[in-house]
């Protein structure tokens, strides 16, 4: 009966604020940094279809992390994203340059190597118990050797029209493609992490991996898929990343880390695992891009930009560990002035 009581308890921690005082927080801080950045910056609403056209500079970084949420969720961490999402594209390159296969079947197979790239990840966490950070930084590095070999001197560009339209076009010419796949890859984590059993034992796991063994879910199995749906949407990424830019570079991933950790941990999800949702992730990849847009537009430099993101992450961290009570001066700072509380002094 533990283990039932450490699921419901998951479950509870996970849903206790959907749209709730975090997300709520978050929502309104884009409504205002998105009406300040209109009326403040002069070209960054050129008109609806123009401002929605944005948003294809940001939401690979979105797609990105939503897997990497999975991740989180158990307690792990995948530094490996960006050079997953290199490879990936670079596959699916060389394999529609050098063996001429079409762009599409191509891509697909680029989308499947990242997730195999990711149960590499798995199987090296859960077979030989290495840590997750030690396993995907050491990955990471291999990838991205592994994508530098294999682009050689000069990668392959120049894709069709029709494949880079996944990555500029718009339906209708005013709703991106990116967009309609960032909102059915979000619709379909939501349920997944929100409605299914296995979006409840990845909760579990991260809120209470004894206890999960405990109930008899099968933890190295889940852990490790895991990681396979965090490389997928790498792999995704990186395809769409290729479709945008018509070329592929082995390293075109590396801006990938940083921003999607960083919007994973300003979305609500803890760092420690077992807590946060899918909502949060979403509205936090659009109050990043936003803001991100909004300086690069204003002439700010991509380092500058850069640095803001590390300072935002530590912000987030900062901010959700004192509001959950982990670094504990809040709580104590309530406690001591509640009424009917006795000062020891």
């Amino acid at each position: 009966m533990t283990g039932a009581n450490e699921v419901t308890a998951a479950r509870g921690k996970t849903s206790r604020f959907p749209l709730g005082t975090w997300e709520r927080s978050l929502l309104l801080l884009l409504l205002f940094l998105t009406v300040g950045l209109i009326a403040g910056v002069p070209g960054f609403y050129p008109g609806f279809a123009g401002f929605l056209a944005l948003s294809e500079n940001f939401l690979p970084f979105g797609l990105v992390a939503l897997g990497l949420t999975t991740v989180i969720l158990t307690g792990g961490i995948d530094l490996s994203v960006g050079a997953t999402a290199g490879l990936s594209a670079i596959v699916m390159a060389e394999l529609w340059s050098g063996l001429h296969i079409s762009i599409w079947l191509a891509a697909l197979v680029g989308v499947i190597a990242g997730g195999l790239l990711g149960l590499v990840n798995g199987l090296i966490i859960t077979r030989l118990r290495t840590e997750p950070l030690i396993a995907t930084l050491a990955t990471s590095f291999i990838y991205g050797s592994i994508a530098t070999a294999l682009a050689g001197d000069t990668p392959p560009s120049g894709f069709p029209d029709s494949f880079n339209r996944l990555g500029t076009g718009a339906f209708g010419d005013i709703v991106p493609f990116q967009i309609l796949l960032f909102a059915v890859a979000a619709l379909l984590f939501s349920l997944l992490i929100s409605r299914s059993i296995f979006g409840r034992k990845i909760i579990m796991i991260g809120y209470n991996v004894e206890a999960a063994r405990y109930s008899g879910i099968r933890v190295d199995r889940i852990v490790t898929s895991a990681y396979v749906i965090s490389g997928v949407m790498a792999g995704l990424a990186g395809i769409v990343l290729a479709a945008y830019y018509s070329a592929v570079r082995p390293d075109m991933g590396d801006l990938l880390l940083l921003s999607t950790i960083t919007i994973v941990v300003l979305g609500g999800v803890s760092i420690f695992g077992g807590d946060g949702t899918i909502s949060g992730v979403v509205i936090a990849v659009l109050l990043l891009g936003v803001l991100r847009q909004g300086m690069l537009i204003a002439g700010f430099s991509d380092m500058v930009t850069t640095m803001l993101t590390g300072a935002i992450l530590l912000a987030a961290i900062a901010i959700k560990n004192v509001f959950a009570g982990r670094g504990g001066f809040l709580p104590m700072l309530l406690a001591r002035f509640r009424p009917g509380t006795v000062s020891s002094n």
